[in-house]
């Protein structure tokens, strides 16, 4: 930032001059100048600096705003009214025997994963006639739902392996990615779905002796999240 003008007389001791120097016209007139010129000058800043903010204020304070993902998770985590409240017990939500009838049985734990944003939920060990499982569901509701589901959105497909579906029938908004491996003997799936501000995310895991129907599951996950959406209490 330029230091503010000082006079080269600041400071100086002040002596009354023998008569008053009225100076020609000349020089009032280019003090004018420099007056307007100053003015002009903060004037245009201002404007510009209200276009920035404006264009701001459009475009969202974040990078990726503008994408369209951004947009449809923000408008579907965003309702003009209602919307959710967190849940007291998680692990009263899932119902695991709407996976299939490949999937085993067991009770869940609460659990709590902490990266970027807190996930709660319940986490399922299940005993199955081909081998050992695993599922874990979260639901969240609060102000990062949108943000929960952006970040989810681009890392999860981004993983060795997965593909990426959308889904539509689970709330407002969501995706479904898999691996297989194994001869399609193992699979890891991962169902994402918003609706207003609940962000519901369920993984299942589990290996067999049998190639498992991806499709299948996309759909008994579907069917497992909305039931999950139908516990949670209404704001």
């Amino acid at each position: 930032m330029t230091a503010p003008h000082q006079s080269p007389y600041q400071g100086a001791p002040y002596t009354t001059p023998p008569y008053p120097p009225p100076g020609p016209a000349r020089n009032r007139r280019k003090v004018l100048g420099l007056v307007l010129g100053l003015v002009g000058g903060m004037f245009a800043l201002c404007l510009i600096l209200g276009t920035v903010l404006v264009l701001a204020g459009r475009n969202g304070d974040r990078p990726g705003a503008t994408d369209p993902a951004t947009q449809a998770a923000t408008r579907a985590a965003n309702p003009a009214a209602g919307g959710y409240k967190q849940p007291t017990d998680p692990c009263a939500l899932a119902d695991p025997s709407l996976l299939g009838p490949r999937v085993g049985t067991g009770a869940g734990e609460p659990v709590e994963e902490k990266t970027r944003f807190t996930l709660n939920g319940c986490e399922y060990f299940l005993a199955a006639a081909d081998g050992a499982q695993g599922l874990k569901a979260f639901a969240n509701v609060d102000g990062d739902t949108a943000a929960r589901y952006n970040e989810s959105a681009e890392v999860y497909p981004k993983i060795s392996g997965f593909d990426d579906e959308k889904v539509t029938g689970c709330g407002s908004l969501g995706f479904y990615t898999r691996r297989l491996s194994a001869g399609d003997k193992r699979i890891e799936a991962i169902l994402v779905c918003v609706d207003q501000n609940l962000y519901v995310e369920v993984r299942f895991t589990a290996g067999g002796t049998e190639p498992w129907d991806s499709d299948a599951m996309k759909t008994n996950m579907a069917a497992l999240v909305n039931g999950m959406m139908t516990k949670v209490p209404k704001a």
